[in-house]
């Protein structure tokens, strides 16, 4: 179907005399074969890349991957502390439930021989005020 001298498919203002495909300087050049080969020999298509890494990229990419080991190790390093930490912490906790425990005790056990304490002085007083009437009592009797 045509519409205006355009053909269905065809994008409009499409230039009809330019060739398809890719442009002439993408297509890799006639290969030659070496003199002793037949016409039959393969060649080879790709051609080795001559290398272009320079020294500072080596560097780069050597003090990159250092930098990745000493963070991997100080991680692991931070970890174990962490745990030492957790479980001295946790210790800790325990000991410090077990005093609070022993501090409840020993403050029922004061407070049991304060008690007594005040009841032995109690009975002191009362033992001395009984001995000073039995004296005034000897006393006035010998009079």
């Amino acid at each position: 179907m045509r519409e205006a001298g355009v053909v269905a498919g065809e994008r409009p203002g499409a230039d009809l005399s330019a060739p398809s495909g890719p442009p002439p300087a993408l297509l890799p050049a006639p290969r030659r074969t070496p003199e002793g080969a037949g016409a039959g020999a393969v060649q080879p298509v790709l051609r080795q890349r001559p290398r272009r890494r320079s020294r500072s990229t080596a560097a780069v990419v050597l003090l990159l991957v250092a930098a990745v080991v000493a963070a991997l190790a100080l991680s692991a390093h931070l970890w174990g502390a962490a745990e030492a930490w957790r479980s001295q912490a946790q210790d800790a906790e325990a000991q410090r439930d077990r005093l609070a425990s022993t501090s409840v005790e020993l403050q029922r056990q004061l407070d049991e021989v304060q008690a007594a304490l005040d009841a032995s002085d109690a009975r002191v007083e009362q033992l001395a005020a009984e001995k000073a009437r039995a004296a005034d009592l000897r006393e006035a009797r010998s009079r």
